[in-house]
């Protein structure tokens, strides 16, 4: 019985639409506990963008570290700015060169077999969906009314037996989720 239920579940999971998302997260326990000898200057590069260098010691748990950072800008935000930036990268620097950081992976598959969410492929007159299953038309963006339905265009591509062949046509919406093929062409 065991069996013959999952070659049952096989089929379903099989036409399931399915992504994998893979996040990696990167986190250091360590913080700077002090700064010193904070220095910035401001210098101009010879391509005309000016660049803010900031320098100074950090101190994490006990040592002293030498931190470091820059950051190039074409002149046109306050010094101010751009060496805030600076010091930012400096110090993420000199945190990821003193303490060790620990690094997480995770990956999950989410599958999703609701017909609601595909998009819908070589849609005919009638045929009925949710907006975001249809291809929004590039050229007509934006919605119109028509025999007083909000309506709006949307692109719809097939194979024609030697070519893919994209047509355009409209669509009306005919409650709050629900829109209606009226026209392709």
């Amino acid at each position: 019985m065991k069996r013959l239920l999952l070659l049952l579940m096989i089929p379903v999971v099989a036409h399931a639409e399915c992504v994998l998302q893979d996040r990696t997260v990167s986190a250091s326990t360590a913080r700077i506990e002090e700064r010193s000898g904070i220095k910035q200057n401001v210098v101009r590069l010879p391509s005309g963008e000016s660049r803010c260098i900031v320098n100074f010691q950090a101190r994490i748990g006990t040592e002293w570290y030498m931190a470091s950072g820059h950051y190039d800008w074409p002149g046109d935000r306050p010094a101010g700015e751009a060496c805030a930036v600076a010091a930012t990268r400096a110090e993420d620097s000199v945190l990821s060169s003193a303490a060790p950081k620990n690094v997480r992976s995770e990956k999950v598959m989410i599958c999703n077999d609701q017909p609601d969410n595909r998009i819908l492929r070589e849609a005919q007159i009638g045929t009925q969906g949710e907006l975001h299953q249809f291809r929004s038309h590039p050229s007509y963006p934006d919605r119109f009314w028509h025999n007083g339905a909000q309506c709006r265009w949307f692109l719809d591509s097939g194979w024609n037996g030697r070519d893919v062949q994209t047509m355009q046509g409209v669509i009306c919406q005919l409650s709050n989720q629900k829109w209606v093929v009226v026209d392709k062409f």
